[in-house]
């Protein structure tokens, strides 16, 4: 991937973002504040200035009150959600690069694919694309959209579900019978948005059998240490 076709995909993002955030009336500064992501960086965003994680996407299209595959895609798909509680920006983005790095090693691994050859197609260099693969640095959506090219897989598979799931009224309604039953710490602790992407990862890991458990246990002990 050359450089200009970078600035191309971040110019194209950094107008979408613009037109998205006009449509709920609000200025740069306001979004930071909501966000936590600096105004410096939003408006280079905006002006195709500078790449943006996807963790960073689906938080400002969480607090935008759009699907993230409306910000991805430019097909609005209002969420009219309520403005969430802050989400501590650092700790959610940290935990999603590490999930979403994991996922793109891990398809690199069992599609048998070098970490030179990969970094080739993507042009970058191949120490670089290790870095991103440990969950090292944030994966900037260009080299996403690369990868995900590269692994034929869509770049929607790595978005986090949980701004887009809509729980049934009978799932409310259990939910809110099991909680009168939960310590006051544990509610309050699963009642907070901020809490939402280990509620997220702890329902996954508890659908998955053991041998992938093992497997991602794995993963993570070497991005890790």
């Amino acid at each position: 991937m050359n450089t200009q076709l970078l600035s191309i995909k971040a110019k194209k993002f950094g107008v979408r973002l613009t037109s998205f955030r006009l449509k709920k009336g609000l200025t740069t500064e306001v979004l930071s504040q909501w966000t936590g992501i600096s105004d410096e960086k939003l408006k280079k965003i905006e002006q195709g200035e500078s790449t943006i994680s996807l963790p960073e996407i689906e938080l400002i299209a969480l607090k935008l009150g759009f699907s993230t595959e409306s910000l991805l895609t430019g097909e609005i798909q209002d969420q009219s959600v309520k403005k969430p509680d802050e989400i501590t920006v650092h700790q959610y983005a940290s935990l999603r690069d590490r999930m979403i790095a994991l996922t793109l090693r891990k398809t690199r691994m069992e599609q048998n694919r070098s970490l030179e050859s990969i970094s080739a197609q993507c042009g970058i260099e191949p120490i670089e694309l290790e870095q991103y693969e440990f969950g090292n640095m944030p994966l900037p959506m260009p080299i996403i959209e690369c990868l995900c090219t590269e692994y034929q897989i869509p770049v929607i598979s790595l978005v986090s579900q949980k701004t887009t799931i809509k729980s049934s009224p009978a799932m409310e309604e259990s939910s809110s019978a099991s909680e009168e039953n939960l310590p006051s710490e544990i509610s309050q602790f699963v009642n907070n948005p901020a809490n939402l992407p280990y509620l997220e990862l702890a329902r996954k890991l508890s659908e998955m059998d053991a041998v992938k458990l093992r497997g991602i246990a794995e993963g993570l002990l070497e991005i890790t240490y």
